[in-house]
C-alpha cells in the first residue's frame, strides 16, 4: 500500500459550502485523507491506501477489520462464518442472510465469484490481480470457487495453505462489485448511479479534486448500528488548505498530509487532538534499476550498479531525518521489513536471527572524519571503489564526485514529502551527486512509475496484512507494483562488453549477474507462500529480503507512523496498523 488542490481560496469556499449545507441535528462529517483524487475508485483497480479508505465508504467484503470487547480484530462482514478443511486447502463461506447492494437488489454468492474472477483476470490487469494466484484456477483459467446462492456458500479452493488467507478477503480488492455495471478503465466507480457496492455508505456525488460524498447506506446488513447519516471525503493535495479547514470547523479529521513544522502550535492550541498511530509500513527511495549510473568512461556491470544504487540509500542520515525533518515518531529504517512484522507464524522478522540490517541508522559520526556518519563513510568508499572520479577525500571532510550521473527525482508533494525529497537532495548534493526534483500530482505519479517513467522516487508501503509476504510480493516480475522495473521490460543492455536479454539491468541476479531476477527472486517468494515449516520460512523471508536490499533499488528511510488530527466529539473511529481508518460506526457527541 499509495494521491496527492493549488487554489487554496477555491477550496476552502467549497468546504465552506458543504458545511452550511448540514444541518445541526445531522450526524454528518467531514474528512480528509490526504493525496486528492484517487487514480481508481474501483476496489479491484486500486492499489492506494487513501484510495482504499475511501473506497471502503462504499463497498465492503467478506470479512473486515473492527474491533470487538476492546480487541482490534478481523470479524465477519458480508460472511456469517467460514470453516476450513483439515488440509488447509478449502475455505466454505456462508453468507448473511437477506444481503443487499446499495440499490436494493438481492447480493448472492455468484456475485462475488464473478467479482473475483474479474479483478484477478489478466484482460482487467489491475495491480492487485497476482493475489488471486492464491486461489487454484480451473483448467478454463477461471478461479476455483463454487456459488451457492440457495445455501449461500461460497466455497473456496486455494492453490496452496495460505495461513493469512481471511486478512487477504477483508483487501480492498476482494470487495465484490456489480460485475455487470463494471468497465476496465474503473469509470464506472465515480458514477453515483453505477457506483453500487455493499458497504455502509452509498456514493451521491463525485468531484474531481473536491468531494467524494457519501450517504448512509440504508441496505447495509447492519444499518441499523451506522450513526452517521452522510461523510464526505474532502479531495485536496494543499497541506495548508487541509489544516485550515481543521481550524475552522469545514473538517472533522485530517491525516498524513500535516507540515510536521506546524506540530508544536497544533499541540499547544488542539492539544491531544493530534496523534501518531504506529503503521506497518515504510517510507523509501525507489530506483529504476534501468537507470544507468556508470560513471563516465566506465561502464559498470549489473551488481556495480547495485552497489552505487546502495550507496545512495545508505548517505542519508536517518537519526536527523526522523528526529528534525519529519518529526512524527518515526523509527530510522535499517531494513525493508518494520520492526513489527511477523510472518504467518507469528515470527517477528526485524532483528530475528539471520535478518541483515543494512545500515546503522544512527547520526554517528564516523571515525575518519566526523562531517560523516560511519554510513556515509561507508557508502562514500563504496563509490571510490567503484571508480567515480572524485575531488577531496573522506578523511579531508570535502569529498565531491565530478562524473556521478544527475538523478531525476520524483515525488508528491504532500505531508512532509518535500522536506524529506529537500533533506535527501542536499545530502547527495553536498558530495557532487546532482539530485533534479519533479513535483508530481500522486495520480501522475503513480502513472508515471507504471510506465517505467521515473527514475527515482519517493514511496511507501504499508502493510495489507502482517506477513513478509506481503512486503515482498511488490517486487516479483509481474507485480504492478513494482516500479523500481526488477526483471521488467524487454531490452538491450551492454554489460561487461555483452548484450543481455530478456529484461536489461532489471533481470539479472547473482554473483555473476547470470541468474534471472524471476529465478532468484519470485521463486523464493513462491516458495515462501506454500512453506509451512515455521523456522524454514522465515529463514527465506530472510533471504529474500537480502536478495531486495543487495539490488539497491530500494532504500528504506524510515518506519512508518500516521500523523492524524480528530476533533475530540467524533467517537467511533478506529484505525489500524495497516493504515485502515473505518468510519463505519464513527458518530458525533457534543
Amino acid at each position: 500500500m499509495k494521491k496527492v488542490l493549488a487554489l487554496i481560496l477555491a477550496a476552502m469556499m467549497t468546504l465552506g459550502a458543504i458545511t452550511l449545507a448540514v444541518a445541526e441535528e445531522e450526524q454528518v462529517v467531514s474528512v480528509f485523507y490526504g493525496g486528492g483524487t484517487p487514480q481508481f475508485m474501483d476496489p479491484a483497480l486500486n492499489s492506494a491506501s487513501a484510495g482504499s479508505n475511501i473506497i471502503r465508504m462504499g463497498f465492503s467484503g467478506l470479512y473486515r477489520y473492527g474491533v470487538e470487547n476492546g480487541e482490534k480484530k478481523l470479524l465477519p462482514d458480508l460472511a456469517e462464518g467460514y470453516t476450513l478443511s483439515e488440509d488447509g486447502l478449502v475455505y466454505t463461506f456462508t453468507l448473511k442472510e437477506g444481503l443487499k447492494w446499495s440499490d436494493g437488489t438481492d447480493l448472492v454468492a455468484s456475485q462475488i465469484a464473478s467479482s473475483w474472477n474479474r479483478a484477478g483476470s489478466a484482460d482487467l490487469g489491475a495491480d492487485y490481480g497476482f493475489l488471486f494466484s492464491y486461489i487454484a484456477q480451473n483448467e478454463d483459467g477461471t478461479l476455483n470457487v463454487v456459488a451457492d446462492d440457495a445455501a449461500r456458500t461460497l466455497v473456496v479452493t486455494l492453490a496452496a495453505p495460505t495461513a493469512y488467507f481471511i486478512d487477504l478477503v477483508a483487501f480492498v480488492p476482494f470487495y465484490p462489485v456489480k460485475v455487470e455495471l463494471a468497465d476496465n478503465e474503473g469509470i464506472w466507480a465515480t458514477k453515483p448511479e453505477t457506483a453500487i457496492g455493499a458497504g455502509p455508505f452509498r456514493m451521491t456525488k463525485y468531484a474531481v479534486d473536491d468531494v467524494i460524498a457519501y450517504e448512509k447506506n440504508e441496505y447495509y446488513w447492519d444499518a441499523a448500528n451506522v450513526k452517521l447519516t452522510g461523510i464526505n471525503c474532502l479531495l485536496s493535495e494543499d497541506n495548508v488548505a487541509m489544516l485550515t479547514a481543521y481550524e475552522n470547523d469545514s473538517a472533522v479529521y485530517i491525516n498524513s498530509s500535516i507540515d510536521p513544522v506546524e506540530y508544536d502550535r497544533i499541540n499547544a492550541t488542539y492539544p491531544g487532538e493530534l496523534q501518531f498511530d504506529v503503521l506497518l509500513g515504510t517510507y523509501y527511495i525507489l530506483f529504476n534499476v534501468h537507470k544507468d549510473v556508470s560513471p563516465a568512461g566506465k561502464q559498470l556491470t549489473v551488481q556495480e550498479q547495485s552497489k552505487a544504487r546502495f550507496a545512495l540509500g545508505q548517505m542519508i542520515n536517518r537519526e536527523d531525518l526522523v528526529n528534525y525533518v519529519t518529526m512524527g515518531g518515526q523509527v530510522p529504517a535499517n531494513g525493508f521489513y518494520p520492526p513489527t512484522l511477523s510472518d504467518a507464524y507469528n515470527t517477528a522478522l526485524r532483528g530475528a536471527e539471520g535478518y541483515g540490517t543494512w545500515y546503522t541508522g544512527t547520526a554517528t559520526p564516523s571515525a575518519v572524519n566526523e562531517n560523516y556518519t560511519e554510513d556515509m563513510a561507508a557508502a562514500l568508499q563504496t563509490l571510490i571503489d567503484l571508480g567515480y572520479a572524485y575531488t577531496g577525500s573522506i578523511e579531508g571532510g570535502d569529498i565531491k564526485f565530478t562524473d556521478f550521473p544527475s538523478i531525476e527525482f520524483s515525488f508528491n508533494n504532500s505531508g512532509a514529502n518535500a522536506a524529506i525529497i529537500q533533506y535527501v537532495q542536499e545530502t547527495w548534493n553536498s558530495v557532487g551527486i546532482t539530485g533534479v526534483v519533479n513535483t508530481e500530482a500522486w495520480a501522475t505519479l503513480q502513472e508515471k512509475l507504471k510506465k517505467g517513467d521515473a527514475e527515482a522516487a519517493r514511496m511507501g508501503w504499508v502493510a495489507d496484512f502482517n506477513d513478509c509476504v506481503n512486503f515482498l510480493e511488490i517486487f516479483i516480475s509481474a507485480s504492478g507494483n513494482n516500479y523500481p522495473r526488477l526483471g521488467r521490460d524487454i531490452g538491450e543492455y551492454t554489460r561487461n562488453s555483452e548484450v543481455t536479454k530478456d529484461a536489461g539491468l532489471g533481470a539479472y541476479w547473482g554473483p555473476n549477474g547470470d541468474q534471472t531476477w524471476a529465478d532468484a527472486y519470485d521463486k523464493l517468494v513462491d516458495e515462501i507462500k506454500v512453506e509451512t515449516d515455521p523456522a524454514t520460512r522465515a529463514a527465506k523471508c530472510a533471504e529474500a529480503e537480502k536478495i531486495l536490499m543487495a539490488t539497491g533499488a530500494v532504500a528504506p528511510l524510515y518506519y512508518y507512523t500516521l500523523p492524524n488530527l480528530l476533533k475530540p466529539y467524533i467517537k467511533g473511529v478506529s484505525s489500524f496498523s495497516g493504515g485502515d481508518v473505518i468510519w463505519t460506526y464513527a458518530y458525533i457527541e457534543k
